[in-house]
């Protein structure tokens, strides 16, 4: 299961989001997919996935895909897993 982190603040612009992690005061810019994918939080790995395909990805690229956003963002201080 993976959720937002607690340092993660969000503006949502409609079709992004914008994060600032508030411990390091990095920015981060999420387009479309990304924005998706944040709204599906808190979820499994699977749950990513659905909302990548929900928007029209193949399942098999999806997986990869939520897979490779979620360690990117656990690295970035933005998800936590529990």
């Amino acid at each position: 299961m993976y959720a937002r982190s607690p340092d993660a603040l969000v503006t949502d612009l409609g079709d992004e989001l914008v994060i600032l992690n508030a411990q390091s005061g990095e920015m981060y810019n999420l387009n479309a997919s990304g924005r998706a994918a944040w709204q599906a939080l808190p979820t499994s790995l699977d749950g990513v996935a659905a909302a990548l395909v929900a928007l029209g990805a193949a399942p098999e690229a999806a997986q990869a895909d939520a897979r490779a956003w979620l360690t990117q963002l656990e690295a970035e201080g933005l998800v936590q897993s529990q």
